[in-house]
């Protein structure tokens, strides 16, 4: 047991999973819904752009930080609802980031905050 509790706390990248970024209605530059195998670079999903550049705690390594992606067919189509409700509410939006996808930030869970 005590090897294991070593293992996991030598892994905290690992461990931590994700974490919550947010999205501010000034911030939002763009978003984009990508169809499959429309370009190499980039899983099919909705792209939500940031003005600058997302900002991580936990050294998150994707590349491409001024997006975040949702590439769950069912979570992408959520999350261009509650996006679009954010927009036209003025509302900050809370994003789930869990690892990356071909170098960009993957989120998985989506808030509106009031």
């Amino acid at each position: 047991m005590k090897k294991i509790i070593l293992v996991l706390m030598l892994l905290p990248g690992w461990v931590s999973g994700g974490e919550w970024v947010e999205l501010a209605p000034n911030d939002l530059l763009q978003y984009e819904l990508i169809q499959k195998n429309a370009f190499s670079f980039a899983d099919e999903g909705l792209y939500v752009r940031h003005k600058s550049r997302f900002t991580f705690a936990n050294q998150l390594q994707c590349s491409k930080k001024e997006f975040i992606v949702f590439t769950d067919e069912k979570m992408a189509d959520r999350a261009l609802s509650s996006l679009l409700f954010a927009m036209s509410t003025s509302r900050t939006l809370k994003f789930y980031v869990n690892g990356c996808t071909n170098d960009y930030p993957l989120a998985v869970s989506i808030m509106v905050k009031n």
